[in-house]
Parts: C-alpha cells; sequence; structure tokens
C-alpha cells in the first residue's frame, strides 16, 4: 500500500533551527564516527556489567533452599541440607519490586504479591527466604543498584525458631514462630564491581539514541536499524539481565526470527511515518524516543500493575480499573487513526484486512484445554500496521509497540498463542480437592480424615503430612476414601 506523506504544515520552531543548524555543520559526517563510539562505551559497560570478577550472580528470587514446591525439600528437608552454605553472591538492583506471582504460606500465614522473606527482625531469615530482598530488609544492599552479601548458614537441624517480621527499606517480612532446620545470617561484603548497571547502562544509550536522533541526520532506515539493534541487545544484556555470563548463543540462535519480524514491522509501520518527520528532528527524538524505552523497558514500568496471566487469572478491583483505563486509552487511538485513515483513504482497506481476525481469536479463544494468551509480542505485532501514519500518535506508538514487541520476544521467547493450564499454573496451587479432618476420631498420633469425592477421583498418588512448612511423613495413598 502506497500513501503520500506530506510534511506537516504545524511544526516546532526549534526544529526548523535545529536542522538548519545541523545541515550548515554538516553534522552527519560524524554518524559512523559517533556509532562507533557508541557501540565501544556499550561494549565496555557490558564489560564492567558481567566480566569483572565478583561473588556468583544471581536472581532476585534465588534462596538457599528452594523450598517450593513445599515437599523438594524432602522427609525433614533433609534434601536441602548441603545446599545451606555460607557463600557470598551478587545481586542485581530492584529486587523489591520483584514479589510472588502465586500464593505461598508461612505457617498459617498466606502471602501473595510481595518479596518472599521470612524473619528478619533478630537479623535470622528463614533458608527459604529470597537472598537478595533479604538483604535490601536488612539494608546490606542498595533497593536499586544492587549489590554484594554474604550468606552467612546456621547449622542444619540447629536452624532457628522465633521469626519475627519487620518492615525495613520497602519491605515487610513474614513472621515464623516455630522451629524451622534452616536459617542464615547476612553480612556486608564490599567488593568493586557488585552494583547493578542496569540504570547507568539504559541512560547512557537514551542519550546517545537522543543525541544521534536529534543532530546527526540518520536516513530513516539507519535509524529504524538502530532502534532494532539497540533495542535487542539492551534487553538480552541489560533489562533482562541473565544470572550468569550472558549466553551468546542463545542471543545470536534468537536474532534470526528477530530480524525477520522487525523487517516486516519496518515495511508496514515505520517506514511511512519517518518519512513524514524527516525533517523534523525534535519531534521525532521526544515522541518516538518517549514511546521507544517506555516500551523497552516495559516490564520494569509496568511491574506493579495488577494484571497477570490476563485471560486465566481473575481480575482483583485494581486489575479491572487499569484494565478499564487501558481500554479507554485504547479506544482513543482508535478513534483519532480511523480519522486520520479517513483522510488517505485506508479504512477499509485495513478492515477487509483485520475483520477475518474475529473469528480465528474466537475459535482459539474456545478451544477445550486452553486458554488464549495475547502474549507482548503478539499484541505488538497486531497494532503496528494500523500505526503508520505520518502523526504524533504512530509515531509514539509505533516506538513503543516495537520495544515492547522486542521486551516480548526478547525476555521470553516466542510463547504460544493458546497455552494449557498446567503451563498457565506454574508453582501455584492446582485448586484439586482438599480432605475434611475427622477430629472426632483423631488423637494426639493418630489423624483421620474423609477424602471426599474432590479428593477420591483426583490423580493423586500419595499422602504428605507438613508440620510446620516442613514434610514429617509420606505415604503412598491405599484408600481413596478415607485415610489414616
Amino acid at each position: 500500500m502506497t500513501i503520500s506523506t506530506p510534511r506537516r504544515s504545524v511544526t516546532w520552531r526549534p526544529d526548523r533551527a535545529i536542522h538548519r543548524f545541523s545541515t550548515y555543520r554538516h553534522l552527519h559526517r560524524l554518524l559512523i564516527p559517533f556509532l562507533a563510539i557508541w557501540a565501544t562505551g556499550f561494549i565496555l559497560l557490558i564489560r564492567q556489567q558481567y566480566y569483572i570478577p565478583t561473588p556468583e550472580y544471581i536472581g532476585c528470587t534465588a534462596s538457599p533452599w528452594d523450598n517450593w514446591p513445599p515437599d523438594v525439600c524432602g522427609i525433614n528437608a533433609t534434601d536441602c541440607a548441603t545446599d545451606l552454605v555460607t557463600a557470598s553472591y551478587r545481586c542485581p538492583g530492584a529486587c523489591r519490586d520483584v514479589t510472588l506471582g502465586n500464593p505461598r504460606w508461612v505457617g498459617g500465614e498466606q502471602v501473595n504479591g510481595v518479596p518472599f522473606v521470612v524473619g528478619g527482625n533478630s537479623d535470622t531469615y528463614r533458608a527459604d527466604s529470597w537472598i537478595c530482598p533479604a538483604a535490601i530488609h536488612a539494608n546490606m544492599i542498595s533497593p536499586r543498584f544492587g549489590g554484594c552479601v554474604t550468606v552467612d548458614a546456621i547449622p542444619f537441624l540447629q536452624g532457628a525458631s522465633g521469626f519475627l517480621n519487620s518492615t525495613s527499606n520497602g519491605i515487610t517480612s513474614s513472621s515464623f514462630l516455630p522451629h524451622f532446620p534452616g536459617a542464615f545470617t547476612l553480612t556486608s561484603h564490599s567488593q568493586t564491581g557488585c552494583i547493578d548497571l542496569h540504570a547507568y547502562i539504559s541512560t547512557y544509550n537514551a542519550l546517545c539514541l537522543a543525541i544521534f536522533t536529534l543532530f546527526l541526520q540518520p536516513s530513516t532506515g539507519v535509524l529504524y536499524s538502530v532502534l532494532m539493534v539497540l533495542g535487542y541487545a539492551q534487553i538480552k544484556l541489560v533489562s533482562n539481565p541473565p544470572t550468569m555470563m550472558p549466553d551468546w548463543s542463545a542471543i545470536a540462535g534468537d536474532l534470526p526470527a528477530v530480524l525477520g519480524a522487525v523487517y516486516w514491522i519496518w515495511h508496514v509501520a515505520f517506514k511511512r511515518t519517518l518519512k513524514g518527520f524527516k525533517h523534523l528532528p525534535l519531534e521525532t527524538t521526544l515522541w518516538q524516543g518517549l514511546g521507544y524505552w517506555i516500551g523497552v523497558e516495559s516490564s520494569t514500568i509496568f511491574a506493579k500493575l495488577p494484571i497477570s496471566r490476563l485471560g486465566y487469572d481473575p481480575l482483583d478491583p485494581a486489575g479491572v480499573i487499569t484494565l478499564t483505563i487501558i481500554v479507554v486509552l485504547v479506544v482513543i487511538v482508535v478513534v483519532v487513526q480511523v480519522w486520520d485513515m479517513r483522510k488517505y483513504g485506508t479504512v477499509w482497506y485495513y478492515l477487509i484486512r483485520y475483520l477475518p481476525l474475529v473469528p480465528i481469536v474466537i475459535l482459539l479463544a474456545t478451544l477445550p484445554g486452553y486458554y488464549f494468551r495475547p502474549h507482548h509480542y503478539l499484541l505488538s505485532l497486531l497494532a503496528l500496521p494500523v500505526l503508520s501514519l505520518p502523526n504524533r500518535v504512530s509515531l509514539f506508538l509505533q516506538a513503543f509497540f516495537l520495544g515492547l514487541f522486542l521486551d516480548g520476544v526478547g525476555r521470553w521467547g516466542w510463547d504460544s498463542i493458546i497455552e494449557t493450564k498446567a503451563a498457565l499454573l506454574g508453582d501455584a496451587d492446582a485448586g484439586t480437592g482438599t480432605p475434611t479432618f475427622d477430629l472426632v476420631n483423631s488423637t494426639a498420633s493418630l489423624l483421620s480424615w474423609d477424602g471426599g469425592s474432590d479428593v477420591g477421583d483426583s490423580t493423586g498418588s500419595g499422602v504428605g503430612v507438613m508440620i510446620d512448612d516442613v514434610l514429617r511423613e509420606w505415604d503412598l495413598m491405599t484408600n481413596s476414601e478415607s485415610s489414616e
């Protein structure tokens, strides 16, 4: 499809001044040297981030005991005994914002939507607490920039009791009073190279992109290529930091499919819009740059939105409000775009191509045993073709959706549009039946219960007894209706 893209009749006065200055000073001659300097600086920052000797780099949810599901440590937690060791670790930044996605039980308390930290009021943490949030809670590392910390393991079985909760640095820990066989304390670990450079690298790249777009007069194709390469590298190496050295094999393996997709995006969206803003460097820098960085950093910026696994989890009131606001914004954008499409005569062009998708979506959403999952990259690919007009809405949103697309495939890969319940469930409760305990016939050493139809008809193979969050007994199920 070909549409005319005239220059905008209304422009900002600084745009004309910047364009004349760049042209008069022949700043475009600095384009290649600037790209070389930019790339060199980025490489040096990545080297500092990953290749300077530091303690083991762990994720925000790492813990000495990977004690979830609650039976993973075996009877009396002996299978996890060797995992409780004294060692130093390096934590990434922003671990305070990494929270549980599914409910967990800590004694009789159910916790969700918070960093998993148990204890800390007496400087002692339960062994399944997340190390990095615990270090933030203990004021050992920076909530924003991370740092290094030493885990001092308390000998197995000696453990500790009386894990009292407290609030520190924005993290409220959970209480657990009974004895627990695994516990640890934390001490600070001062070493160069421990801080997370995410914020510094992002600021460096944002400033370089702004200078590049504003003054160096890149062609539309060169500008788009830089956006693609920068976004992919930013997400793979900075915004979605690996817990060890970058996996260059995986990064290279994902690249061909990404290149194919972004080439299509260039032809259906960016090519026409950027042509209309070719002589407007300030508008391009501001509108495109803002949308682009919001999209690239979307997983960080929107981490606290109360919408998770849309299409599977029921929404709470805050989630309903958030989704309503998003829908209203989408409707406003659609109205603006349709109004402009009328001027170019492209309304029917897009309707003919989008309407056949409606029955396909309905079919996928009604497949038995599957859930329809509109992932980041799918929403982006769906939205980008209608954001190809020479207006500010298209300039801002196509950059946002390019960043969102790169964030989706760079962070989670090419997940399927339909997924099974098991794939979405993760470590959550499967929702199977629970037994009804017979308190009349139970004694201090004998526990009786009625499984009921829900439990009896389930595929459970055994019975586990958890006491104070530790598996104490495991037996094969011999009676589906009533067990002792």
